[in-house]
């Protein structure tokens, strides 16, 4: 049911708004909304815990993204994005997409457009493969992106992971996968303003953003018109969405992200979480965004 959210006409009333979420949700909260004038400036709307670690789930698909397109850009090979790229047999993981099921050969782009449009997990780890988990964390770090990492490949246990292998570093205290509200921000800071890649690279890379197929947080009360570009993650006991919807009468869209973490456990603590927790971190998103529409109307 759509909540009813009262008229907010300041930043101070929409701040105020998301900070009571901060109260009374079961876990942690962290959003930042700003208006980018560059990969790392903005017109800061609203922050709460902005540089806070966070389970990353699917997010962490961003920064694969943006390696895959980063390489091919730079050799100006962005044709070369249609080669066939099949799946190897330890990638067909289950968990969120479909092409695992299929015994079709991908393309690059088939993969990168699985990758984010439906979270395809087994096609998240081929490009993973394709361009070496170092190349996708070094890319993070020239965006800015600098506790976002990447250490584990998706539906992999932490048993089963080599972190040796990968030369990744994982503090004891942090997520094996992890990024923060404002990281991701900065991903689509870079997108909006078009900063390190050519026009030609920033519009495929779009595209999937742009068909997001899961609509269940921020967009969920938006009007369907609405123009939103996006990633989403989930998790037992989380829910993230980061993106950029447009605004009208303003040359750069709204930049956000908003993530819920630590719902009824933790990324070790299983037996606290239930399968509805990760639903009722992804209402409360939800309900941001539509408080946040309140304010841009």
């Amino acid at each position: 049911m759509r909540p009813d959210t009262p008229a907010i006409d300041t930043r101070d009333e929409l701040a105020a708004t998301i900070a009571a979420y901060d109260e009374t949700i079961d876990g942690d909260l962290g959003v930042f909304l700003g208006f980018p004038s560059g990969p790392d400036e903005f017109d800061v709307v609203c922050s709460h815990d902005e540089t806070r670690v966070f389970q990353s789930a699917s997010t962490v698909k961003l920064p694969v993204l943006y390696a895959l397109y980063e390489r091919y850009d730079a050799d100006d090979r962005l044709d070369e994005l249609d080669r066939p790229c099949p799946l190897s047999p330890e990638n067909r993981v289950g968990g969120s997409g479909l092409l695992h099921l299929l015994d079709a050969t991908p393309t690059v782009e088939d993969l990168a457009r699985a990758t984010i449009s439906v979270s395809d997990n087994a096609a998240t780890n081929q490009l993973i493969d394709h361009l070496g988990m170092s190349a996708v964390n070094d890319a993070a770090a020239r965006l800015g992106m600098d506790r976002t990492r990447l250490a584990r490949k998706m539906m992999t246990t932490l048993e089963d992971t080599d972190f040796g292998e990968f030369d990744v570093h994982v503090p004891a205290d942090e997520p094996t996968n992890a990024t923060t509200p404002l990281d991701c921000a900065r991903f689509f800071a870079d997108l909006a303003c078009e900063t390190t890649l050519s026009a030609a690279a920033y519009e495929r890379m779009r595209v999937p953003l742009a068909a997001q197929k899961d609509t269940s947080m921020v967009p969920r009360y938006l009007p369907y018109e609405t123009d939103v570009a996006h990633k989403t993650g989930r998790l037992p006991t989380a829910a993230l969405d980061t993106g950029f919807l447009s605004v009208p009468d303003r040359d750069r869209p709204l930049v956000f992200s908003v993530f819920i973490d630590g719902v009824g456990g933790t990324e070790t603590d299983g037996a606290r979480a239930t399968s509805d927790t990760g639903a009722d971190a992804a209402d409360a998103i939800a309900e941001i965004g539509d408080a946040v529409f309140a304010w841009l109307r």
